[in-house]
């Protein structure tokens, strides 16, 4: 019986002990399992701790592609401005267009699309314009007002062909042609006829060169006039105004 008992016992622990003690597969599975999932937890952690960085190191690249993405925009539109066409130039649109005629050019000298035409147009009008208003004035003060020298020369144009008055056409002449080549010189980057505005009237804005326009005109049809009418009554400027037609001679 004695001897029979430690055969009984270790039977008993072999039947009990799958009860306390994993099989040795499923052992090295679940430990494989473990060391995988740490393995797993630790790439992750690496992962994430690496994000971070690749993030910061992206800041400088998205920098210089956002640089060059607003150059590309800034050449594309000034690429955009230099390829767009000039308007054509319109005479119709410069100073001078006035009521009552507006633009008034029957003879067509002004072209469209000719900007160095009319500006040298517009040069020669405002020259003769400003010649012309200087000499009806000079036609009419020249009845009461003779230089020393000159009073025995007749007034109106009989004074330019008649000595000394012919010395005094002359010498005018040469001035105005110094003046012209110097002081008065046409710079090509000013606009026509400026000359600067040492007076300060304002002779930059349009309306100034409206009026100034509209007086050369009006000087010219002045001078003209009073020429046509001295030749064809022998009176000078001013005994023109007070002598009326009906009292003119019929020739």
């Amino acid at each position: 019986m004695v001897r029979a008992t430690p055969l009984l016992v270790a039977g008993a622990g072999a039947l009990v002990a799958p009860c306390f003690l994993a099989p040795w597969g499923e052992t090295t599975s679940r430990s494989h399992q473990l060391r995988g999932d740490a393995a797993e937890r630790e790439r992750g952690t690496g992962t994430s701790s690496a994000a971070p960085s690749a993030a910061v190191a992206a800041l400088p690249v998205a920098g210089l592609l956002a640089a060059a993405g607003r150059r590309s925009r800034q050449q594309r539109r000034a690429a955009a401005a230099e390829a767009e066409p000039e308007p054509v130039f319109d005479p119709s649109k410069e100073p001078g267009v006035t009521l009552p005629l507006r633009y008034f050019d029957p003879l067509g000298f002004a072209k469209q699309g000719d900007r160095e035409g009319f500006y040298q147009l517009r040069a020669a009008e405002l020259k003769h314009g400003r010649v012309a208003m200087i000499a009806a004035v000079g036609c009419v003060v020249q009845h009461n007002v003779k230089f020393p020298g000159f009073e025995d020369v007749p007034t109106g144009i009989q004074a330019a062909i008649t000595p000394p008055g012919t010395y005094g056409m002359l010498a005018i002449f040469a001035l105005a042609g110094a003046l012209e080549l110097t002081i008065f010189k046409q710079d090509p980057d000013m606009d026509p006829g400026d000359f600067g505005d040492p007076a300060g009237f304002g002779q930059y804005y349009t309306e100034w060169k409206d009026r100034e326009l509209n007086n050369c005109r009006m000087g010219m049809v002045s001078f003209l006039g009073i020429v046509v009418a001295e030749l064809a009554t022998g009176k000078d400027g001013v005994e023109q105004i007070w002598t009326p037609l009906g009292n003119l001679t019929a020739e």
